[in-house]
């Protein structure tokens, strides 16, 4: 469909309109990779993208269109972050078939060791060392991320947090339950 609107923008079609934004893909992911972890960014530009898309087709003509979608690429990446927030909360402080249930997918299979390394998680972190760990270890967010994501002081704080969950979980008593097989 060929939509043209008024302004800056109307004489150029929606899909001219797309296909300047693609063009400038380079700058809008360094715009997300400022709110989220950089294997995040293709997922969130994609969303964007779509946002943008449906925007453009329903709504009043877009005067500053590199600007506005900074902040749809802005709001998306935000949205993303909390989307990871949620699903590393079911999957530390929930059990896995209300996890499953959620409609959250994960990449890795759901056996029984994948069970009883979430159940040494839950015992030995607290929930919330487990939860920084899980965004940091599964969904590979940096540190700024993750201290937005579930209210630390700072990135700093984070980090620390990391590094007590490692410690904890490298001694050998923890690292003889992470290694057995049942």
């Amino acid at each position: 469909m060929t939509q043209s609107s008024g302004g800056p923008n109307g004489d150029r079609s929606v899909e001219e309109q797309i296909q300047h934004l693609k063009s400038r893909e380079k700058h809008f992911k360094r715009v997300i990779e400022k709110r989220i972890a950089r294997g995040h960014a293709d997922d969130v530009w994609q969303e964007a993208l779509l946002r943008m898309f449906k925007r453009l087709q329903s709504g009043p003509p877009v005067e500053k269109l590199d600007a506005y979608m900074a902040t749809v690429c802005g709001s998306a990446a935000t949205d993303m972050l909390r989307q990871l927030g949620r699903h590393a909360e079911a999957f530390a402080g929930g059990d896995l078939d209300e996890f499953s249930e959620s409609g959250i997918v994960i990449d890795f299979d759901r056996d029984v060791n994948l069970m009883r390394v979430q159940s040494v998680l839950r015992e030995e972190l607290t929930p919330q060392q487990h939860k920084v760990y899980i965004l940091k270890h599964y969904y590979g967010l940096d540190s700024r991320s993750i201290a937005e994501l579930v209210g630390a002081a700072s990135d700093s704080a984070v980090r620390q947090m990391i590094r007590a969950a490692n410690r904890r979980l490298r001694e050998p008593a923890v690292m003889r339950r992470l290694a057995a097989e049942d």
